[in-house]
């Protein structure tokens, strides 16, 4: 018998924004068609506005959204007391359209807020494939019992939910089946103030 201890796991968040209203979702798929964007073909298209949350119809969305990015921070017990979305942007995905893998490494905490629904938003499994490149050859319903084999993880959009991530992780959007838009606006936050230790502190302060 095996004593299993699950080490250092990756933890994602989940909520349902309450300041995200219907109205709110509406007025910012309005905004997300007519904006300036850049048309990346297969990989959808994304707004050249990177500071879309800084938009005043956005004002009390961002405030919740910087709550719930503490509250994440808290969860990983790390000595953070304010943060900043330093950048946000919206994306559309249409039919048979995808956003490739990738991952935010000059970030902390990454984001995705859904004005639609949509395909998955897909995390990689960091640790998949370790031990020697092996899959799991168990029967399928075993596989799916045991998260330590879990080659990646799904979260469907849902209007108004949020979705808050380490930025390391990598992620994508899995191909559209749907002949309906997806919308979503993503972002990235970091801590402000003094961070770190004596000999690697560094002090972030907001902009001006």
């Amino acid at each position: 018998m095996l004593d299993l201890i699950d080490l250092f796991p990756k933890t994602v968040a989940v909520a349902q924004l309450q300041t995200l209203s219907p109205a709110l979702i509406a007025r910012a798929i309005d905004y997300l068609e007519v904006a300036s964007s850049t048309d990346l073909g297969a990989d959808g298209a994304y707004t050249t506005e990177q500071q879309l949350l800084d938009k005043a119809m956005f004002r009390e969305l961002r405030e919740e959204i910087l709550q719930r990015c503490l509250e994440f921070a808290q969860a990983y017990s790390h000595d953070v007391t304010e943060l900043m979305i330093c950048n946000s942007w919206g994306n559309i995905v249409g039919h048979q359209q995808s956003i490739r893998y990738h991952r935010h490494d000059n970030s902390y905490i990454s984001g995705s807020l859904y004005l639609s629904e949509g395909s998955p938003f897909n995390i990689l499994n960091p640790h998949q494939g370790g031990l020697f490149g092996l899959m799991p050859r168990v029967r399928r319903e075993d596989v799916e019992e045991n998260y330590r084999s879990w080659d990646s993880f799904n979260i469907n959009p849902k209007p108004g939910r949020l979705v808050l991530f380490p930025s390391g992780l990598q992620h994508c959007v899995l191909p559209s089946q749907s002949q309906e838009k997806r919308y979503s606006i993503a972002f990235n936050a970091i801590p402000l103030g003094r961070i770190g230790i004596p000999t690697s502190l560094i002090e972030i302060q907001p902009r001006r």
